[in-house]
């Protein structure tokens, strides 16, 4: 199990859906990903993504990593994501164009870092007590 004490700053980004169940607009499900700093667990940015999508669209991710350069005005050393799926190569090819090499980390792994973000998402912005 990784800890945020086992980074540095910047050193790794994490890549994860944030939401549990669906989040709805106007009828619509979506699912809200975050890119998050390991060390920290401060969240860089978010994107959402219609869940009949599977996955944000390149637009948004390669958005939210110029985002995420212009906070830190320099590239994660790796980027963590939790499976293979269609979400996820969106982010892992975005950090490859940027020379950032990727690791795939079991989302029990990392739940000491993005469990805190996932209950204040869930608490605060749906509204389920925790």
């Amino acid at each position: 199990m990784f800890t945020p004490d086992q980074f540095e700053v910047n050193e790794v980004w994490i890549a994860i859906r944030i939401n549990e169940d669906f989040l709805f607009v106007k009828e619509d499900p979506y699912d809200m990903f975050v890119l998050m700093d390991a060390a920290s667990a401060y969240v860089l940015g978010f994107v959402f993504s219609k869940v009949v999508a599977e996955a944000p669209t390149v637009k948004d991710v390669e958005e939210l990593f110029n985002k995420a350069w212009g906070a830190k005005r320099q590239w994660a050393k790796k980027l963590i994501v939790t499976d293979e799926s269609a979400a996820s190569n969106v982010f892992i090819k975005e950090a490859e164009k940027n020379g950032i090499p990727f690791v795939i980390v079991p989302i029990s792994d990392l739940s000491s870092i993005v469990e805190p973000l996932k209950e204040s998402f869930e608490k605060d912005f749906i509204g389920k007590r925790t």
